[in-house]
């Protein structure tokens, strides 16, 4: 039970720290981390003299801790995006050579993420092309890009620059990391301890397997944050001129002559269907006709003879 209050002792101080020194430099942080591990060997050489515990490796620093004179590096995400203007004929090539240029650079330098083009056979092309590059590369590309869509025949319809801030967020996981890494340290000494019970070996080891979850988690999201500072985004997106004497420019006028052919052989079709299923009527309707002309005849001749009879 001793080790259970140690280790919760250890826990809460370790979290305490952690917390207060997540907006401080790295300096600070590993300082409040080595006073809580110095508090937590006193404890557990006061708790047993008869098994002193190991004196643990101190922590190694922290990767981009901040400079000794307490500048701290400010670590920036960018992100660039481009629209460009161009004629049909020369998109294609233009997206070639920007992808060439990427792959040439090598991965270390540039990497494509995603690139698509669209051609809708009308005379007009569409395309994207995302890309991941060094920030020493990505300006390089962008001093000679106007000249480059000049040759083309092409132009910068819009272009657009964002940056996102990711210093506080990088150091405060950290120092988050480190805290983790000496509670790691702590409790692989308790598993070595020749006194510990089966219980608090158990115990001890799924506090370890959390820790150490914990601790490949952070490095991931340390791994990610920091790929994006050195690796700026990139977006192109290109978009073809549509030329007046190009095949799409008589399309609405195309469009309005196949729908006037479509309404008069639609309108055909209805009258023969009509006549088609009114047909078959015609053999009934025909003689009835017919007979009762002969009875209205009939009908009026009677009465012209009757009204003539009277008459004389």
């Amino acid at each position: 039970m001793t080790i259970r209050i140690w280790l919760a002792t250890a826990l809460a101080a370790l979290t305490l720290s952690a917390c207060e020194d997540a907006t401080r430099h790295e300096d600070g942080n590993r300082a409040g981390i080595g006073g809580v591990a110095e508090m937590a060997d006193d404890f557990a050489v006061g708790r047993s003299r008869a098994a002193p515990a190991p004196s643990p490796s101190p922590p190694p620093p922290a990767p981009g801790s901040a400079p000794a004179d307490g500048v701290v590096e400010r670590l920036i995400a960018y992100r660039y995006d481009y629209r460009f203007e161009t004629p049909a004929d020369t998109t294609p090539g233009l997206v070639e050579r920007h992808q060439n240029a990427c792959t040439q650079a090598g991965a270390q330098q540039c990497q494509i993420v995603s690139a698509n083009i669209y051609d809708d056979g009308r005379g007009s092309i569409s395309a994207s092309v995302q890309l991941r590059a060094s920030p020493a590369w990505v300006e390089t590309f962008r001093s000679g890009l106007e000249a480059e869509l000049e040759t083309a025949g092409g132009r910068i319809q819009n272009q657009s620059q964002s940056a996102d801030d990711l210093t506080s967020a990088i150091y405060d996981m950290e120092a988050r990391l480190e805290a983790k890494r000496v509670l790691r340290t702590r409790l692989i000494s308790l598993l070595e301890r020749e006194t510990a019970s089966v219980e608090e070996l158990v115990q001890v080891e799924r506090e370890l397997a959390n820790v150490q979850g914990e601790i490949e988690g952070a490095e991931a999201q340390i791994r990610v944050m920091r790929g994006r500072v050195s690796m700026s985004a990139l977006g192109l997106n290109y978009a073809s001129r549509v030329e007046p004497v190009s095949p799409g420019a008589f399309d609405p006028l195309t469009s309005a002559l196949t729908n006037v052919f479509r309404e008069l052989a639609a309108g055909l079709a209805n009258v023969i269907t009509f006549i088609a299923g009114f047909a078959p009527w015609l053999l009934v309707i025909v003689p009835l006709f017919w007979l009762l002309s002969r009875w209205l005849r009939g009908l009026f001749k009677a009465r012209r003879e009757a009204k003539t009879a009277k008459a004389e």
